[in-house]
């Protein structure tokens, strides 16, 4: 039986570059990103070998729309080098550094692939180095066909140029414009100079530590490199992992919006989206940041997901947090500004992020009865009730704040949600408001008063029950409120049932079914009878007669209006017929007068 053989798999080049170009890679012009990651890491290699040597830099000669000649002067490659690591895919130079096989921290590449994406706007790739230990310099002639031709050569500045030809359809890559363009773009932060030759001036020229730069100075990177105007603040980030500057839009934008950013792995962009590295809410930054220690996907376009880049994301989130922090003790005023301008699309996420939530909850304002509140100052209180209505909040407002308690609104767009989670989350005293609730800032009658009240009762029973409603006497303040008229949710499901029946839409017949059910004594409304009111105190002397039942009648009407609730046409017709009458009793008394009094008083 003969003994197995192992064979070599074959790797198809055209192959290979259709992957680059259809699924690797989303434009051609990574082609520049990867010759700036190859040139930078040559001079990070060559700094390793000679400590002492400085001055690395990477110069662009170009020919516009014809040819371009990408130099640096880092560490050059051997001829064993060139067949190691040029003519084996995969292969990285970089990893002869440490003897596990590992990549290094300070270098950019790990999969050796890059250098094939030139081969997406050249047919050829001609590469000549010298390597900065000494010895041959060469020439590496590559092909898309696979095949590629090495020459030595007489002489050659140490380090690696790479000359490309521009094939038809590519001839853009290959201009002036465009080459500056996609230097800024991908390598701004690279920690070396990128010139065209015989220009003095680098393109890649950026703060060197974003944690001594004042705040001007970083406003004024943030317009250069955004092309946005007037930042409303920009937060320094130095953490572990990431380093630079998150920058805060000073308009409204969309929840949705997670791009726009500049997202460097050891000086190069990865990225411009921000949904691997930041968290959902960090919709309205732009950020600049570096990263370090983790680990880019095959494309180099994204983050792979581990617990380093867990680490980082946290380390972001913290970093907001503690500078929120700091504003509020130092500068509230702007605080205030940024979470005014993005609150609502704070508030739309905090509903179900809890983590924004628990670094924006102090600084989120509320409608209360004490006015606008923020998260920090409802965590201090010691109960609450909140009520969705703002009809009936404007209603039961100045109650509360004459009885010295906590009334919330929460009839705004995810206001109650987010004060359900802070009544949760922070363990506060909230609930809603509930017909018993109205004992919070209501006194019972006493015996003597409740006996003084029975035919005001008793009128207010004959009055209120053809409307649903029943009146009780309370008292509350503030004193000028005649009364309050309160609705179970039953109670106001079925008046907006009614209302919508009245309007004679092609639903009539099935409303007036649910209606003609009934729902019991559990949706009738209270319409509670203020006895620190001197206009109740005046009812309540009056005879059980009809001008008591006609006052009723618009007490009735008067407290669904200052509670915002939209009238029946049963309702309106009611207020009219009472109003009228009270005007021919009127009329009628000062007839008989005479010229007395035009109003006679209670019991006169």
């Amino acid at each position: 039986m003969p003994s197995p053989e192992t064979f070599r798999f074959q790797v198809n080049l055209g192959g290979m570059l259709d992957i680059l170009s259809n699924h690797l890679y989303k434009s051609p012009d990574v082609f520049l990103r990867e010759l700036l990651q190859n040139g930078i890491d040559a001079i990070t290699l060559r700094k390793k070998k000679q400590p002492a040597w400085s001055g690395g830099r990477i110069t662009i000669t170009l020919d516009p729309a014809q040819s371009l000649v990408f130099q640096d002067n880092g560490a050059g490659l051997s001829k064993e080098e060139i067949h190691q690591f040029l003519a084996v895919i995969g292969q990285s130079s970089k990893t002869m550094l440490n003897p596990d096989g590992s990549l290094p921290e300070d270098f950019i590449g790990r999969f050796g692939i890059g250098l094939l994406s030139c081969f997406m706007v050249s047919d050829s790739i001609v590469i000549e180095t010298q390597s900065s230990a000494g010895g041959q310099a060469w020439r590496w002639t590559g092909h898309p066909d696979g095949t590629y031709l090495l020459e030595p050569l007489e002489a050659a500045l140490v380090g690696t140029s790479v000359t490309l030809t521009a094939k038809k359809g590519s001839e853009r890559y290959f201009t002036k414009r465009e080459i500056a363009r996609l230097v800024r773009y991908y390598g701004l932060a690279l920690p070396a100079p990128v010139f065209f030759a015989g220009e003095s001036e680098p393109l890649n020229q950026i703060p060197g530590d974003f944690s001594t730069a004042s705040r001007r100075q970083l406003l004024a990177f943030g317009s250069w490199i955004f092309d946005e105007d007037d930042f409303l603040d920009v937060i320094p980030i130095s953490t572990p992992h990431i380093s630079g500057a998150a920058f805060v839009l000073p308009y409204r934008t969309d929840p949705s919006a997670n791009g726009g950013h500049r997202i460097y792995l050891k000086q190069m962009l990865l990225t411009e989206q921000g949904e691997a590295l930041l968290p959902p809410w960090a919709f309205f930054f732009r950020c600049f940041l570096n990263t370090r220690g983790l680990r880019p996907t095959a494309s180099r376009e994204d983050f792979y997901e581990d617990d380093a880049l867990e680490e980082a994301r946290k380390e972001f989130s913290d970093a907001i947090q503690g500078y929120l922090e700091m504003l509020s003790r130092e500068d509230p005023d702007r605080l205030r500004q940024l979470v005014e301008i993005h609150s609502q699309a704070i508030k739309s996420m905090a509903v179900w992020d809890d983590e924004l939530f628990r670094i924006f909850s102090d600084y989120l304002s509320f409608e209360t009865s004490e006015g606008r509140l923020t998260g920090r100052h409802l965590k201090k209180a010691e109960e609450g009730s909140w009520v969705e209505s703002l009809p009936r909040f404007q209603q039961l407002k100045p109650v509360f704040l004459a009885q010295g308690k906590l009334l919330i609104c929460t009839a705004y767009v995810h206001d109650q949600e987010l004060i359900r989670k802070m009544t949760w989350m922070f363990s506060r005293p909230f609930q809603p408001l509930r017909e018993d609730g109205m004992d919070l800032v209501m006194e019972e009658p006493t015996l003597a008063e409740k006996q003084k009240g029975f035919a005001f009762l008793r009128a207010a029973g004959r009055v209120l029950a053809p409307l649903d409603c029943k009146g009780e006497l309370r008292r509350f303040l503030p004193a000028g409120l005649t009364g309050l008229y309160s609705l179970s949710e039953d109670a106001q499901f079925l008046r907006q049932v009614e209302k919508a029946q009245e309007a004679e839409s092609i639903l009539s017949g099935a409303l007036g079914a649910l209606l003609s059910g009934g729902m019991g004594e559990t949706s009738r409304g209270l319409l509670y009878f203020n006895l620190n009111n001197p206009l109740i105190q005046r009812l309540l002397e009056l005879e059980d007669g009809v001008l008591l039942e006609n006052a009723l009648r618009v007490l009735y009407v008067q407290a669904l209006l200052a509670g915002g609730h939209t009238l029946r046409g049963g309702e309106m017709k009611v207020m009219n017929e009472a109003l009228l009458e009270l005007v021919e009793q009127a009329s009628a008394v000062g007839e008989a007068s005479a010229g007395t009094a035009p109003y006679p008083k209670p019991n006169a």
